[in-house]
């Protein structure tokens, strides 16, 4: 019966009804990239004539167009390539050297060339970040059962984040005003703004450290089952494994430090003792794809200028020559979310390359377009995959997973909006989130019965399901969109410290 379904669903990419669906797709991606052209040019345009290159639309190096460089994350990350580039090279080069000698000179030298790069990135600041480690694994191998289990680090990791961001990193004149010359030497990139990926690496060094001593792991499989990412996270490693130099290598590995992807304690240590079959010509399909996603952002940026549009309101100052209708809004709300999400893609692609040529296997993070998601469990598991894997394993799994997924999807949401910043439009996003995630989980469960079978078989079954993924995709967007704004309206762009994004 089964078979039989799929091989009508399969011949349905042949019939008239997809047809129909084909023309239709086509024609309003038509309208929306020659309608987002005509309305860029204007905009580039105007603003030549108004001589406001405060709205970042500056010469660009294809055909001679301009190009949109009005998002501070996206720009920092374009000038920053070639050192990151070149950084990369190096590191990866000598790597490969030093994996001949052994795992043990492996952690060596990746906390060595990690401590190096942290230090360029935070000069003087590095002994905030340093401290917290430190500290951190001093809980994590403390005698004292009581304060190595993971309650008390997950206390003592949420209150380091908190007081984090409520002192927005400290300084020294804190501490002692004949340390204040040291607050001159802040790094081009300040601490706190990557020490939420931090902190989630302590938190699971920590508690694989505490499963693995107490027997809550499974035991090591063999080598033969260790090529998936999902086997290496389950498998508890030998006490040795959990050592303070390969802790630091885990925490400041340079390729996923600052942007990740996230990447679990027991996956990247069983890396350094035995590495996973990669094949060069997948990292140099996935380098393609890369350089690929890179040429369509830019592509992107010369010709679509939504971001800018978005960012300084432009309508207002240029209401006149753009006459935006209410489609033409919610067009630019769209191409918006389109570019947030090749951005992060590129970006997060980006340092996943680095760690891949290093022989280190992490999970992929963007696994589907924004516009390609049908339900809210979808697209979290497909937009912050890394990030996602990391909730289930530390926090859905331990809080009773599905027994009690009504109430776990509350705290994980919470936990999730505060992990990116201390603002209350936040917590209103994620608990909004929870608001609509909540039916669609109920429904899901009920639709599943064994007397909706009967329903499931009726014709009208899968329109019911892609109207209901219709209105999904657009309560998604307009949930991520609440948010975005609010940024642009504040800040004027993403802060660096929302690199996972809403």
């Amino acid at each position: 019966m089964i078979k039989q379904e799929q091989t009508r669903s399969q011949h349905r990419f042949c019939s008239v009804e997809f047809c129909i669906y084909y023309v239709a797709i086509a024609a309003a991606a038509w309208r929306f990239v020659w309608r987002g052209w005509h309305l860029s040019s204007q905009v580039s345009v105007a603003a030549g004539h108004d001589h406001h290159w405060q709205y970042r639309l500056q010469p660009g190096w294809l055909f001679g167009l301009t190009q949109d460089l009005s998002d501070i994350q996206w720009r920092v990350f374009r000038e920053g390539l070639p050192y990151a580039a070149g950084a990369m090279l190096v590191f990866t080069m000598l790597s490969r050297v030093v994996q001949y000698v052994g795992p043990k000179a492996r952690a060596w030298y990746c906390f060595a060339f990690g401590f190096c790069f942290i230090g360029i990135l935070h000069q003087a600041s590095i002994v905030f970040p340093l401290t917290l480690t430190l500290a951190n694994f001093c809980m994590a191998d403390s005698k004292k059962p009581w304060l190595s289990r993971p309650t008390a680090i997950w206390m003592g990791n949420c209150a380091a984040l908190l007081m984090t961001r409520m002192i927005h990193g400290g300084t020294f004149g804190n501490i002692s005003t004949s340390l204040t010359f040291l607050d001159a030497y802040q790094g081009p990139l300040q601490w706190q703004t990557s020490y939420n990926l931090v902190a989630l690496r302590h938190i699971s060094f920590a508690v694989d450290k505490h499963w693995s001593s107490n027997q809550l792991a499974v035991r090591e499989p063999v080598r033969a089952q260790l090529d998936t990412l999902k086997a290496r996270q389950k498998a508890s490693l030998p006490a040795s494994a959990y050592n303070l130099i390969t802790y630091l290598a885990y925490v400041y590995y340079p390729p996923l430090y600052i942007a990740g992807p996230i990447c679990t304690f027991n996956s990247f240590a069983s890396q350094f003792r035995v590495p996973m079959r990669l094949q060069h010509k997948y990292v140099f399909w996935y380098a393609g794809r890369l350089a690929c996603a890179m040429l369509l952002l830019e592509t992107m940026s010369h010709s679509l200028y939504f971001n800018s549009i978005a960012k300084h309101r432009l309508w207002q100052r240029y209401g006149a020559q753009l006459r935006l209708s209410a489609a033409d809004m919610g067009m630019i709300s769209f191409w918006v979310l389109m570019f947030m999400w090749l951005k992060f893609l590129v970006i997060w692609r980006f340092f996943r390359m680095w760690a891949l040529l290093d022989g280190i296997q992490v999970p992929e993070n963007m696994l589907r377009c924004i516009c390609n998601n049908y339900d809210i469990e979808g697209f979290w598991k497909g937009w912050h995959a890394s990030y996602n894997q990391w909730l289930v394993r530390y926090m859905y799994i331990p809080l009773g997973g599905s027994s009690t997924r009504l109430l776990n999807v509350w705290l994980i949401f919470t936990f999730v909006a505060l992990w990116h910043d201390l603002e209350w439009r936040l917590i209103g996003w994620a608990w909004l989130t929870c608001v609509f995630f909540m039916p669609e989980m109920m429904l899901k469960k009920a639709a599943m019965q064994t007397c909706m079978a009967p329903m499931r078989a009726k014709w009208f079954y899968r329109h019911l399901c892609a109207l209901a993924g219709c209105i999904n995709m657009i309560v998604l967007m307009a949930v991520n969109l609440a948010s975005v704004f609010c940024c642009y309206l504040l800040y004027g762009s993403l802060q660096s410290s929302q690199i996972c994004s809403l």
